[in-house]
């Protein structure tokens, strides 16, 4: 058990100790926000891939997490006084998935992101930023999981 597991389970929903910088905070989460700009840019290149109505509405559900989640990432970044990655300069045409195997990319890129997300794990992070980074670790299993329906849909389907 870290340090940070023990705080955590005796403090319950408290925090103490000393934790990252706000500087250090918007330099980690940064760079969180653009790789969950680029996945989300993945995804929306997926959702014409999908062939059931269901997939569809449920991928359109897992955008709209994806978008309150980097939105919360902003959030905390303005809130340390730093500014936040905005995405403007990315194209979404450049986060095609590979034509031959487009749910296998994706679950690719998903894992990828998620084990960053869990490189920030052992780091003292604010306890704001850190609630924010469970859910986001949490909202990446959901997708998974997502991915891992639709594969099985396209096994009994083939």
């Amino acid at each position: 058990m870290t340090v940070k597991e023990i705080k955590s389970a005796l403090l319950k929903k408290g925090w103490a100790g000393k934790t990252v910088s706000r500087k250090e905070t918007a330099e980690r989460l940064n760079p969180l926000i653009e790789a969950h700009v680029k996945l989300k840019l993945s995804y929306i290149n997926f959702l014409p891939l999908l062939a059931s109505d269901t997939e569809q509405q449920e991928l359109e559900r897992i955008l709209k997490t994806l978008r309150l989640d980097v939105g919360k990432l902003k959030e905390l970044v303005f809130s340390c006084g730093e500014p936040a990655f905005n995405g403007t300069s990315l194209e979404p045409e450049s986060f095609k998935l590979a034509s031959d195997d487009a749910l296998s990319d994706l679950r690719e890129r998903e894992q990828i992101f998620r084990e960053r997300l869990e490189r920030e794990r052992p780091v003292q992070h604010q306890i704001r930023s850190e609630a924010v980074i469970v859910r986001l670790r949490e909202n990446s299993d959901n997708r998974l999981a997502f991915l891992r329906k639709c594969a099985q849909r396209a096994l009994t389907t083939a």
